[in-house]
C-alpha cells in the first residue's frame, strides 16, 4: 500500500472554477486523474478548444475532406504543445485521431503501479465522453518503469515542455524500429538529427520498457534485415502490415548513420515565455497547414493503414504513399529467400543480427 499524499492540484480552466484535480487509489495502484473527473475536465477542455477555433475546421467531421482535417490536426497538436505544454495543475493532454481521422483532444491518465520491480506506469487517454481504444504495441500492452520517465526527463526531454508528453509525442508520432542496442532489443526512435532508445523486455502480453539512451549512451547498434518494424495501435489483433507509407531500410540507414556520427539532438526553441493565445494560435492552423505544403487537395491515413495514434499526411497531388518492402527487397536481391526471411521476421522468429559495430 502506498503511503504518500494523495496528488491532488486546481483544474486551470476558465470553465470549470474552484475545481480540483484529484488521483485515485486501488491498493499498490494510483491513477491520475481520478477516472469519475475525466467527463467534467474532459468538457471544460473541450469547451476551450473547439470555443477559439474557427467554425469550418470546429465541425469537421468524418465527411471532412484531408485537408481540413490535416488542419484539425495541427490545431490539436499547437493545443496540446504550445498552450498546454505547461499546465500548472498537472494534467497532460496528447492529440489523438479516431478511426475516422479526425484528430480530437484527449486527457492523459497516468496508471501506476507498485510492483516488486518498482513503480510501473501505464497511460490511457480519454476524450468527449469515452476513452480511445487501448493503445497497444504489436498486439502488446507497453508497460514504462520509472526508470524510463526519470532517465526521458534528464536525457531527452526539453526542460521547457512538460516530460509525459514529449515522451508520447516520440513514441506515438514517430517511425518506430526494433535493434539491438548492447545485450538486448531496443525501440529506436528520431529525435530530431538523432535518434533514441528504449530497451525493452518482451512477455506473452507486454513490452515493458526499462530505460532510455541518448545517441551517446549507445555503444553498440545491430539490426535485421529485413528490418523488424513496431507500431504503436488501436485495440487487439495486431497482424503486421506487408505495405508500408514509408521505407523502413531507409530509417535503418538513417539511424546507423545518426549513431556512427553521434549526431546531437535538434533542440527545440523554447517556449515563448509570455504564452501565445489559443485564440491566435487556433486562427492562424490553416495559413501554417499550407505554409507546410499541405494546402487544399492535401490527404492523409494512418500510418502504414494501421489505425492508430500516428499518421502520414500527404501532400495535394501526390497519391497515398504505398511501399511493398518485400517487392524491392526480391527486385534488389533476388538471390535471398526474401520470402521467408519477411515471414521469421514478422513471426518473431530469431535469426543472425547484422552487427554494425
Amino acid at each position: 500500500m502506498r503511503s504518500e499524499p494523495i496528488k491532488h492540484s486546481s483544474f486551470d480552466s476558465i470553465y470549470r472554477h474552484e475545481y480540483t484535480v484529484v488521483e485515485e487509489r486501488h491498493g499498490d495502484v494510483s491513477l491520475f486523474p481520478h477516472t469519475d473527473q475525466l467527463p467534467v475536465i474532459s468538457r471544460a477542455i473541450n469547451l476551450e478548444f473547439y470555443g477559439g477555433l474557427p467554425s469550418s475546421i470546429a465541425r469537421v467531421n468524418h465527411r471532412g475532406d484531408g485537408f481540413h482535417k490535416i488542419v484539425l490536426k495541427q490545431s490539436v497538436d499547437s493545443f496540446c504543445f504550445m498552450v498546454n505544454g505547461t499546465r500548472a495543475d498537472r494534467l497532460r493532454l496528447y492529440g489523438l485521431p479516431d478511426n475516422d481521422l479526425v484528430f480530437k483532444v484527449a486527457v492523459v491518465q497516468q496508471i501506476t503501479e507498485q510492483t516488486q520491480r518498482g513503480l510501473h506506469h501505464r497511460f490511457r487517454l480519454y476524450s468527449g465522453d469515452r476513452f480511445f481504444s487501448d493503445i497497444q504495441l504489436c498486439g502488446k500492452n507497453v508497460v514504462f518503469t520509472d526508470h524510463v520517465l526519470q532517465r526521458f526527463s534528464a536525457r531527452a526531454s526539453d526542460p521547457t515542455i512538460n516530460d509525459t508528453y514529449m515522451l508520447l509525442r516520440h513514441l506515438y508520432g514517430a517511425a518506430i524500429i526494433s535493434m539491438t542496442v548492447g545485450p538486448g532489443p531496443a525501440l529506436i526512435v528520431p529525435d530530431g538529427s538523432s535518434l533514441i532508445a528504449f530497451p525493452y523486455e518482451e512477455t506473452d502480453t507486454e513490452y515493458i520498457l526499462t530505460t532510455c539512451l541518448t545517441v551517446n549512451e549507445i555503444h553498440t547498434l545491430e539490426f535485421d534485415l529485413p528490418p523488424r518494424v513496431m507500431h504503436f495501435h488501436y485495440g487487439p489483433g495486431y497482424i503486421p502490415p506487408r505495405i508500408h507509407t514509408w521505407i523502413p531500410t531507409d530509417l535503418v540507414l538513417a539511424h546507423h548513420k545518426a549513431w556512427t556520427r553521434k549526431e546531437p539532438r535538434t533542440e527545440m526553441p523554447p517556449l515563448p515565455r509570455k504564452p501565445l493565445t489559443w485564440n491566435w494560435l487556433a486562427c492562424h492552423a490553416r495559413d501554417y497547414t499550407i505554409k507546410r505544403g499541405y494546402g487544399p487537395g492535401a490527404s492523409l491515413c494512418f500510418f502504414d493503414y494501421l489505425p492508430g495514434p500516428f499518421v502520414a499526411e500527404t501532400k495535394p497531388g501526390v497519391p497515398l504513399p504505398r511501399v511493398d518492402e518485400l517487392f524491392i527487397y526480391k527486385k534488389i536481391h533476388p538471390e535471398y529467400d526474401w520470402d521467408t526471411a519477411f515471414a521469421e521476421r514478422d513471426a518473431k522468429i530469431t535469426r543472425p543480427k547484422l552487427s554494425t559495430v
